[in-house]
């Protein structure tokens, strides 16, 4: 099994299906884009170009998902590997709960995803990335 390899949020790029090293192994943005398209409505990702060389990259013409990320940044400034480091955590940048709208949003995608669509999804569980990095550091 490979190593876990966390963003600056607890994404895990090791899973990612737009993560460069992963597309270069084997090419299955086009699966999740489609289930990005039921969590989003009304964004709709190129599968032929969206990619990301994750926010831990450091390379000046590096390819973020999110340029802007506030999480990122925060734990850059504080020096931190990603927020499961950060006794603060969590916090108004990385809420430990989703909120009401998010909730809701997350029920009506459920009704519309296989199993399949929602193991794609691994990778992207941010706040049960952190919550086991951080029972596995005690």
């Amino acid at each position: 099994m490979s190593e876990k390899l966390f963003s600056r949020c607890g994404m895990r790029c090791d899973l990612c299906l737009i993560y460069r090293p992963n597309v270069e192994k084997q090419d299955r943005r086009a699966q999740i884009c489609a289930v990005f398209e039921k969590m989003e409505p009304g964004y709709h990702p190129d599968p032929q170009t969206i990619i990301c060389d994750g926010c831990t990259c450091n390379n000046h013409d590096a390819i973020r998902l999110d340029p802007d990320c506030r999480a990122r940044q925060c734990v850059m400034q504080k020096g931190y590997p990603h927020c499961g480091w950060c006794e603060a955590y969590p916090c108004a940048i990385f809420p430990a709960e989703p909120t009401h709208e998010e909730l809701v949003q997350r029920i009506d995608v459920e009704k519309c995803w296989t199993w399949e669509e929602e193991a794609l999804l691994e990778a992207y569980n941010c706040k049960r990335n952190m919550d086991e990095f951080r029972k596995g550091r005690t």
